[in-house]
């Protein structure tokens, strides 16, 4: 697998698909509360999301009364956000191309949705590199990505590292515990999730310090970047930031070395001076 490979399939994944209906939603989890309230002045200047989608975080950060600013890849979460939130400022963009789609400085951006996470390792360094050139001096970046912690708590792993442990339970269990009026669609569903196990199950693979992943989000139809927390404070320092908090699913602190099997972690960042 090459970098393009994944960024394609990730990229053809979003672009072929209508996910407003899924995404349209103003639920928040605890920690993205926590992060609104704690970073509510920074937020409340000048803020742009990469990938806002159908404006789920977008919407609260445009209420907070500064200058919000969305891209998203998709046109149809786009059209979604400039109708639903008119106060902020969304468009078509890219964030492989983040310098065309967007004009800083920002006094925040925030890259939530675990959106970094389609690039592989050099793409993702270039990412944040050029993230880092939007933001003020003074700047934040507050992002979330898949904790590679997450799976290495599994007691059984496939060759390439990733939880393997009862795949075929898990996809008769998630379909009888939904409400009957969904099974037979979850149902429906199951081929296409093992097509999309098969065609990218083999492109997984481990790195220095991360892991390529098919997990399970849209069906498996989709390849995603897994990091730890000390590895992220690493890979942040190298691309010119300083991390200030690491958080879990409930906005408590996560420092080095302390193990945490949270599906994701929230990182909140400043450039890194000298």
């Amino acid at each position: 697998m090459t970098q393009s490979d994944q960024l394609q399939v990730n990229a053809s994944a979003w672009q072929r698909g209508d996910h407003v209906a899924e995404y349209a939603n103003r639920r928040l989890l605890p920690v993205e509360v926590v992060i609104l309230i704690r970073y509510r002045d920074v937020l409340s200047r000048r803020t742009l999301e990469v990938g806002c989608g159908a404006g789920r975080i977008l919407g609260y950060v445009a209420q907070l009364g500064g200058e919000a600013h969305g891209i998203d890849i998709s046109p149809a979460m786009v059209e979604h956000c400039r109708s639903r939130y008119p106060a902020a400022h969304t468009q078509v963009g890219d964030l492989a191309d983040i310098s065309r789609s967007a004009e800083g400085p920002f006094d925040a951006v925030l890259a939530v949705d675990n959106v970094l996470d389609v690039f592989d390792d050099a793409e993702r360094r270039r990412v944040l590199a050029d993230l880092r050139g939007l933001l003020a001096p003074d700047g934040l970046l507050i992002f979330s990505s898949h904790n590679l912690a997450y799976v290495d708590r599994g007691a059984h792993r496939d060759a390439d590292g990733t939880a393997s442990r009862g795949r075929a339970r898990g996809l008769l269990s998630e379909v009888v515990s939904r409400p009957p009026s969904n099974v037979a669609r979850a149902v429906a569903r199951i081929p296409g999730r093992r097509r999309n196990r098969k065609r990218l199950g083999p492109l997984q693979r481990r790195g220095d310090g991360y892991a390529i992943i098919n997990d399970s989000a849209h069906d498996y139809a989709l390849l995603h970047y897994y990091i730890g927390r000390d590895d992220q404070e690493r890979q942040l320092h190298e691309t010119g930031f300083e991390l200030i908090e690491a958080l879990d699913a409930d906005g408590r602190p996560v420092g080095p070395g302390q193990p945490n099997p949270d599906p994701w972690l929230h990182y909140v960042a400043r450039i890194r001076i000298g």
